[in-house]
């Protein structure tokens, strides 16, 4: 077919191939989301046991679990950027951005909110609400702008504060690349320059700060260098691979190409051996192994390039492939693993009041704590947590309000989907905020079936 067809005006009628493609689902997303919360939750509970202090051997490897926050932008960039992608190389209506600001606002505001008011006020995990100024920036996600504030309330946030600037970013940058008529060639090109700028202002960001922030850090200042790090544009470029997969698999769909070594068997082994060597390399650059020190400007560089070498290497086979092909995938499809990854935010919201609770119930002493003991009743309690947060708030915030429109379906098979169509499908899977990172979880089809799966297994009705 021609490559040089215009992507603006009238649109071509839908093909077969293009049909399934526009109406695909990504179901190893849950099982992406529960990995990167596990690694959020295994850092915190590493740390506060001792281990990554005791244990220098296995705690250069465990002080890096904080990874999965990188996952989960890389996964925000690829699922709530692809609607948008479709409707560029389309040349159709892109999602309105008062319904994804308030599809991401209900996705993130009631579960944060209900975790910080348990966690603060009836589980004392936290004094950061004493004071009214407190929960105003806590619940107004400011908290990264503040250096006495980054690391109190649900320290964890921090990470949710910049997804919501992410989600205020995203309907902007798409329609700054929407605003010219291209052909398919142009548009991928577009996309492309985009996806290198946003990469390049996030390491034009760091480079000034971090050698502040280190110095700020080594005479133990709370300085606002160590906060502006923190910031979307220092993390960018992580939402920006995310964003680079969009686009290369909206391309795929509207061009009809199915590139084999995308397809490739090997693909899922190459790929995450890949992010096994990122993960390792990372953990042998000499970084600190206690959170939170800052690092000379070079290490933290390379940080920041092998975390999201790590986040997107990891998400690949999860995106091209035949799905259900794969011991990776089947992995990622594994039942346990997507109950997690369908409440994973909640997990990641409760896990660090239920490691607090530890201490107090047990009257153990910081860093002499049995690791095995504490991260399997943090996971225990927070995924108990984080399910019933699940079914009581999330879900049905999520569902109030939302209409099925008539005429359309994404069952295989149906004869066209529109962009609304695979928006829905899309936004469906979309994460948001799971963390530190924190993608928030979506529901994939397979998700779909696990949440009620949950449901079921608490008593509950679906």
């Amino acid at each position: 077919m021609k490559l040089e067809r215009p992507v603006r005006g009238h649109p071509p009628k839908s093909e077969p191939g293009e049909t399934r493609a526009r109406g695909a689902h990504f179901p190893g997303f849950d099982g992406l989301r529960a990995i990167a919360a596990l690694t959020v939750l295994g850092v915190h509970t590493s740390f506060v046991s001792g281990f990554t202090i005791h244990d220098p051997a296995w705690g250069r490897y465990t002080s890096r679990l904080e990874i999965g926050v990188a996952v989960f932008f890389v996964i925000s960039g690829f699922l709530l950027y692809r609607p948008f992608a479709l409707a560029h190389f389309s040349g159709q209506a892109p999602p309105r951005a008062l319904t994804f600001w308030v599809r991401r606002l209900k996705r993130i505001i009631p579960a944060y909110w209900l975790a910080f008011v348990i966690g603060v006020y009836v589980l004392r995990s936290d004094s950061g609400g004493a004071s009214w100024k407190g929960p105003l920036i806590y619940l107004g996600f400011a908290q990264i702008y503040w250096p006495n504030y980054i690391l109190h309330g649900l320290s964890q946030a921090w990470s949710l504060c910049v997804e919501m600037t992410f989600y205020l970013m995203v309907p902007l940058y798409a329609a700054a690349l929407a605003r010219r008529a291209r052909t398919l060639i142009g548009q991928l090109r577009a996309e492309l320059i985009g996806v290198a700028v946003l990469t390049a202002i996030s390491f034009a960001w760091r480079i000034p700060l971090l050698p502040i922030a280190y110095r700020e850090g080594q005479r133990h200042q709370e300085g606002m260098a160590q906060v502006m790090v923190n910031w979307l544009p220092g993390y960018i470029d992580q939402f920006a691979l995310g964003m680079l997969l969009a686009v290369i698999s909206a391309y795929l769909v509207r061009s009809e190409q199915r590139p084999a070594w995308l397809w490739h068997p090997a693909l899922p082994w190459v790929s995450w051996a890949v992010a096994a060597g990122a993960f390792v390399a990372v953990s042998r650059i000499g970084l600190s192994p206690i959170p939170l020190v800052a690092s000379p400007t070079g290490p933290s560089l390379a940080r920041e390039a092998l975390y999201g070498l790590f986040g997107l290497a990891l998400v690949v086979p999860a995106v091209f492939g035949e799905q259900d092909r794969s011991f990776i995938r089947r992995t990622l499809r594994w039942r346990p693993l997507a109950l997690v990854g369908v409440v994973s935010y909640g997990v990641y919201l409760w896990h660090e009041s239920w490691i607090h609770m530890y201490l107090t119930w047990t009257g153990d002493t910081l860093f002499h704590i049995p690791w095995w003991h504490l991260t399997i009743l943090a996971l225990l309690l927070s995924v108990a947590a984080a399910t019933l947060s699940y079914v009581l708030v999330e879900r049905p915030v999520l569902r109030s309000g939302r209409r099925r429109p008539s005429g359309t379906g994404v069952a295989r098979g149906s004869g066209s989907v529109t962009t609304a169509t695979a928006t829905a499908t899309t936004t469906a899977t979309a994460t948001a905020g799971a963390g530190a990172g924190a993608a928030a979880p979506g529901l994939t089809r397979r998700g779909a079936d696990a949440g009620r799966l949950l449901t079921r297994l608490i008593g509950a009705r679906t």
